[in-house]
């Protein structure tokens, strides 16, 4: 959400009937691009329940890495042609602790820029180096915290498969 349509036509996997191979962006992007797709992939599947899911999101979207826990959603990767973004959402009540966290400025100034829809904030962010992949992949793992703090009893059961 909040970037333009000619952002989103430089989706690396525009075909809806083409489904990528999980790994296709550690062999598709540009090395460093690559490596640090591979860090938030590796990163976000080792975080306990979380699941991926290679989905098309749509014509705006396309293609896009979806990462869940249980049946909420942490977060999506975007392979674009030369690197790698992310979108994720925060809760009125994910939101109320940002307050509290000591979250990296990028995160933080990824919320405050965030697009409102209801009752959650759509937050995007490129992951244009090393240091913001790591900052992200270090949010994210304290998003899932939140999220199973939230949950109730039994909601987060790793799927089977």
């Amino acid at each position: 959400m909040g970037r333009s349509s000619s952002y989103w036509q430089g989706n690396r996997y525009p075909d809806s009937s083409a489904e990528p191979d999980p790994k296709a962006p550690l062999k598709d992007l540009p090395a460093s691009a690559a490596a640090r797709f591979k860090l938030i992939r590796d990163g976000l599947r080792s975080i306990p329940g979380v699941i991926e899911h290679v989905k098309f999101l749509g014509p705006q979207w396309r293609w896009a890495w979806e990462y869940t826990l249980g049946n909420r959603k942490l977060c999506w990767i975007h392979v674009m042609q030369d690197g790698v973004s992310a979108t994720f959402t925060i809760s009125d009540v994910e939101e109320r602790k940002v307050d509290d966290s000591r979250l990296p400025a990028v995160v933080t100034q990824a919320i405050t820029e965030a697009q409102r829809t209801g009752p959650v904030r759509w937050c995007w962010l490129a992951l244009s180096d090393q240091r913001l992949a790591t900052a992200f992949l270090g949010f994210a793992k304290k998003k899932a915290e939140w999220m199973r703090a939230e949950a109730p009893p039994g909601s987060l059961r790793r799927a089977a498969g």
